[in-house]
């Protein structure tokens, strides 16, 4: 079953923003605003350990590549659906 030109741009472009929300919620969220978020509770309680700093440190340091990843992962997925109709035989 072949998709039109326009089905296969609308995928590719839902496929897109999929693809940055995903990357915006894990590396924005997941990998740097609640790290710092943790590191901010337990240094305001007195309860932060030498642990808890240093895996939020490393998910600090690893956000911008894990947003990067998916994010180009998602992208080159959708060039899949974009280019579909640029390479007829």
């Amino acid at each position: 079953m072949k998709l039109s030109e326009k089905a296969c741009k609308i995928i590719a472009k839902l496929i897109s923003v999929l693809g940055i929300g995903l990357s915006i919620f894990v590396g924005g969220y997941i990998f740097l605003i609640r790290p710092i978020y943790t590191i901010f509770v337990g240094f305001t309680n007195d309860t932060l350990t030498s642990k808890d700093l240093l895996i939020s440190i490393v998910l600090i340091f690893l956000a911008a590549t894990v947003s990067g990843g998916i994010w180009i992962v998602f992208d080159m997925i959708a060039g899949i659906f974009r280019d579909m109709h640029g390479k007829e035989d």
